[in-house]
């Protein structure tokens, strides 16, 4: 018995060794909160398009989803992402992926976004937890999505209030609300 706590030990030291230690907490740390302004900012997406934002979704509420191919939580989550795009995308719903995978890892984020049905453009820079984008929003954890409206750049939501079970109601929401405008 006590050889297989030491074995159980050496286990548990060892995956917590290799797995980034921020992935998949949600300790509600992050640079900004809803009703906040998003940052604006200029990148380009895998494929080399531009993107400026919020500029290019005006119209449109947007799921800034910060999220990595290593981070087991992100992957559990591209399902509901993925859902809800297809739900809400012609009622005006767009995702934008910001990936927070190591430097190389290009051809496996863009075969993993294809092999899981993630259609939307994905902004990727190598850069890991210094990816330029997740520094500038101030990104602690992932996945972390900001739901933002397009038109004022408002965060709407973000963290555990836009996954899993909430994320399609968030977006109804704000769906909603911009058709009142």
């Amino acid at each position: 018995m006590e050889r297989v706590r030491a074995i159980s030990a050496v286990v548990v030291t060892a995956i917590l060794m290799l797995c980034p230690a921020r992935a998949g907490a949600d300790d509600g740390k992050s640079g900004f909160a809803a009703g906040q302004k998003a940052p604006a900012f200029t990148a380009k997406t895998t494929d080399g398009t531009p993107v400026v934002f919020p500029q290019a979704y005006k119209g449109k509420v947007v799921l800034l989803d910060f999220w990595a191919t290593w981070c087991p939580p992100c992957r559990a989550e591209v399902p509901k992402v993925v859902a809800a795009y297809q739900r809400f995308h012609d009622q005006g719903f767009e995702v934008l992926g910001v990936s927070l995978d190591r430097r190389g890892q290009g051809p496996q984020l863009l075969a993993f976004a294809k092999e899981s049905n993630m259609t939307w453009p994905q902004i990727y820079d190598g850069g890991y937890w210094q990816a330029a984008l997740a520094e500038r929003y101030g990104i602690r954890s992932i996945p972390r999505p900001i739901l933002v409206d397009g038109d004022t750049g408002i965060i709407l939501a973000e963290g555990s209030n836009v996954r899993g079970t909430r994320l399609a109601p968030a977006i109804e929401k704000a769906l909603a609300a911009k058709k009142q405008k």
